[in-house]
C-alpha cells in the first residue's frame, strides 16, 4: 500500500492556482482602459500597446478561460466537500447556502453599492459609464439577488466580474438537487451536464459555461479518487505528468508561434473559401479555448491534487493566496474606475493607464488592498453569519426537541 494514498485534508495547490488566475483576469481586463468612449467593442484596440505584451500575450488574449478554471476547481472541491454530507442529510439546505453565501454575499454586496457609486460619478463627470453598461433599477435588483446573469439580464451589469459568481450560485443550486436526490455518484447524469453547458453556452447563456467546467470538474474529482483507492498514483501519475507538461508547451508554443491557427487557416480557405480573416481568427480561439478546458486545466488540476496526496507539494503559506483570490476578482473592476476617475479628475490624460509603471503601482495597491479586505472584512463578517445561523439553528432545535419531549 502506498504510505500516503489517502485523499488530501486540504489541496494548497489549488489555492495557489486560484490566485494565479484571478490575477490572470485581472490582466485581461486591463484591455477595459484601451476602448475608446469607454464602450466595449470586440477587438476594437490595439492589443500589441498592452504593457508588456510580448510577454504577457497568452493573459491578454485568452485570460478568460481563468474563469472556466474557478468553475472546475468549484466542481472537484463542491463533490469531494459536500456531495455525500448533502446526499446523507447531515448537511441541510439552509446550512449548506448559509455556508456558502457568507463567503460570496459579503463583499459581493459591498462592491456592488462601490460601483454604483462609482458608476454615478462616472456618468456625472463625462457623461457615461465606465465600460458596463446596464447599471439601472432592474438590474441592481438582480445583481442584490445575485441572479444577473441567469439569463434574466439584458447584458453586463455594476461590478462586470460579479458574472461567474451569480453562475456559481444558479450551480450551486443544481449541485444541491443533484446531492439531495443522491444523484452525485451517477457518472452518466454528470457527464450528460457537460454538453448540456455546451448547449445552454451556444444561446450565450453563461450558466452553460459554468456547468460544462463544473461538472467536469465533478468527473475530474471521481477519476481522482479511484486513483487514490486503488492505489493507483505510483503507476498513472509520471504519465499524466508528461502529458500535462506537453500539452501546457503545445499551448503556449501555439501562442508564440501559431502553427495550429496556420494550418487552421489553410483548411478553412481550402474548405470554405468564402470566409475572411475574422471568422478564421474567432473560430480557432473558440476551438483553442475548448481544448484548453477539456484537455489542459482538467489534466493540471488532477496532477496537481495527485502530486499533493503523494507529498506535501506546495507550502501552507500559498494558501494565503488562493485567501485573497476572491478580493482579488471583485476589487479590481473597481478600482480601475477609480484609477480613471482619478485620471480626468487632474486633467490627465488617460494614455498614462496604458503605462506599465500603471499597471505596477496598480497590482501594488491591489493585493494588498485585496489581503486586508479578506482578514478584516470578508473573514469577520463570514464568521459573524455563521456564529449568527448556528446559534438560531442550535436554538431551533433545542425548541423542537423541547417540543418532543412535553
Amino acid at each position: 500500500m502506498y504510505p500516503n494514498q489517502d485523499p488530501a485534508k486540504h489541496f494548497y495547490t489549488f489555492d495557489a492556482f486560484r490566485g494565479i488566475a484571478s490575477i490572470i483576469v485581472v490582466l485581461y481586463h486591463w484591455q477595459l482602459f484601451y476602448y475608446a468612449n469607454d464602450v466595449f467593442v470586440l477587438g476594437q484596440y490595439d492589443k500589441t500597446a498592452l504593457p508588456f505584451y510580448h510577454y504577457l500575450a497568452v493573459f491578454y488574449n485568452d485570460g478568460m478561460v481563468a474563469v472556466d478554471i474557478f468553475f472546475l476547481l468549484s466542481g472537484f472541491i463542491f463533490f469531494w466537500l459536500y456531495s455525500e454530507r448533502v446526499a446523507s442529510g447531515k448537511m441541510k439546505f439552509r446550512q449548506f447556502f448559509t455556508y456558502r453565501l457568507s463567503r460570496l454575499y459579503p463583499i459581493h454586496f459591498v462592491t456592488l453599492l462601490i460601483v454604483t457609486m462609482l458608476q454615478w460619478m462616472m456618468v456625472k463627470n463625462v457623461g457615461h459609464t465606465f465600460i458596463i453598461q446596464y447599471n439601472d433599477a432592474y438590474h441592481f435588483i438582480l445583481n442584490v439577488f445575485l441572479m444577473q446573469n441567469w439569463g434574466l439580464e439584458k447584458g453586463a451589469s455594476f461590478n462586470g466580474p460579479s458574472w461567474s459568481i451569480s453562475v456559481e450560485v444558479f450551480l450551486y443550486f443544481l449541485f444541491f438537487i443533484i446531492c439531495y436526490l443522491k444523484l452525485q455518484r451517477k457518472k452518466w447524469l454528470l457527464f450528460l451536464m457537460i454538453p448540456a453547458g455546451v448547449f445552454l453556452q451556444s444561446f450565450t447563456l453563461l450558466i452553460g459555461k459554468g456547468m460544462y467546467s463544473f461538472f467536469l470538474g465533478a468527473l475530474v474529482y471521481y477519476l481522482y479518487v479511484w486513483m487514490t483507492k486503488e492505489n493507483r498514483i505510483r503507476k498513472y501519475l509520471p504519465a499524466l505528468t508528461t502529458i500535462t507538461i506537453l500539452l501546457w508547451a503545445m499551448i503556449l508554443a501555439e501562442y508564440h508561434f501559431s502553427y495550429i491557427q496556420g494550418l487552421w487557416t489553410q483548411i478553412v480557405h481550402q474548405w470554405l473559401p468564402g470566409k475572411n480573416e475574422e471568422f478564421i481568427t474567432v473560430t480557432f480561439g473558440q476551438i483553442r479555448n475548448f481544448f484548453f478546458r477539456s484537455t489542459v486545466s482538467p489534466c493540471t488540476i488532477l496532477s496537481l491534487a495527485l502530486w499533493e496526496t503523494k507529498r506535501d507539494l506546495i507550502s501552507k503559506k500559498w494558501a494565503l493566496l488562493g485567501n485573497c483570490s476572491y478580493a482579488i476578482y471583485l476589487i479590481h473592476f473597481p478600482l480601475q474606475i477609480i484609477f480613471v476617475l482619478t485620471v480626468d479628475t487632474f486633467h490627465i490624460s488617460r494614455y498614462v493607464l496604458r503605462s506599465p509603471y500603471t499597471m505596477m503601482l496598480f497590482f501594488a495597491l491591489l493585493l494588498p488592498l485585496s489581503l486586508l479586505t479578506y482578514y478584516y472584512f470578508e473573514l469577520p463578517a463570514q464568521e459573524k453569519i455563521r456564529d449568527w445561523f448556528y446559534k438560531r439553528y442550535k436554538r431551533r432545535t433545542s425548541i423542537a426537541t423541547v417540543n418532543v419531549t412535553t
